[in-house]
């Protein structure tokens, strides 16, 4: 989570179009550690033997990540950092009804009601900020539909996970969302290149932290525990995204009084969730 939460920060700084930014977090990632990873432990030979299901599944899982990214990215432009992130953690909501449809695993009552009051804390700081940005409720817009995609990538996860190895799985994941991403910048006529070294240096930023510590930790996770639990965890990233906002990008991004009660709510929901799915473990 202390990787995942520099994101909404470093796209902020990156002074990049989105599908770019989401383009080289990728191929950044794929390039250091994921590939090498790859082949000094020879899981690449458990690629040759996954199913097609197992294929269909990663493909889903690296398209919906592209379009999360650039989605998610793009909303940054409109609204604040305390409410794109925020709004982005209603995918919990997403991802338990996912797993019950998909998963054959819904969460239980007492795991519902934690996702709910997450939810509720997301939607109260995201109605306070409603009047923060260029165009708010396009930025909101925007967020939403990154934590629906947000939702399939970890149902997609857990899916193949347990079957399939942590590197061969991010490898193909990562690489489908890197051709995706690089496809819709030229489409949309964002410049790939001719950056400053400085918004390398953050392209390899959201590389090692965001993608190397939160999505492949992530990831790495989905083997041992159900989706939602992984899911409702990365409600803590708003808080700590928002923090690092502040600090960084100035008093701008001071969060709103809307902000602290709706992360309070969002903190006893992910309490009451995890303590509900370790009961039933």
């Amino acid at each position: 989570m202390f990787g995942a939460a520099w994101a909404a920060v470093l796209v902020r700084l990156a002074g990049a179009p989105p599908a770019t930014v989401a383009f080289w977090r990728l191929v950044f990632s794929l390039l250091l550690p994921t590939i090498p990873a790859l082949l000094i432990t020879g899981s690449w030979r458990q690629l040759l033997t996954s199913r097609r299901v197992e294929w269909v599944w990663m493909v889903v899982a690296g398209a919906c990540l592209a379009l999360h990214f650039v989605t998610w990215f793009a909303s940054l432009g409109y609204t604040s950092v305390a409410s794109s992130t925020v709004l982005l953690a209603t995918h919990p909501l997403w991802v338990g009804l996912l797993s019950a449809l998909f998963l054959r695993e819904p969460p239980a009552r007492l795991e519902w009601i934690g996702i709910a009051a997450a939810v509720a804390g997301a939607a109260i700081v995201g109605w306070g900020d409603v009047r923060v940005g260029s165009d708010p409720f396009l930025g909101d817009g925007l967020a939403l539909l990154a934590a629906l995609m947000l939702a399939v990538y970890v149902i997609a996860g857990r899916r193949v996970r347990p079957r399939v190895g942590l590197w061969s799985y991010v490898t193909v994941v990562y690489a489908v969302g890197a051709v995706l991403t690089g496809v819709l910048a030229i489409a949309s006529g964002a410049e790939l290149t001719g950056y400053p070294a400085s918004t390398w240096w953050i392209f390899a930023a959201l590389a090692a932290g965001p993608m190397l510590l939160g999505h492949t930790g992530f990831n790495w996770a989905l083997r041992y525990v159900r989706a939602y639990v992984v899911s409702v965890l990365q409600l803590l990233e708003p808080i700590g995204a928002t923090i690092i906002a502040v600090l960084i990008l100035g008093r701008g991004e001071v969060p709103s009084a809307n902000t602290l009660v709706g992360g309070v709510v969002i903190l006893v929901g992910v309490w009451v969730a995890i303590r509900a799915a370790h009961r039933r473990v």
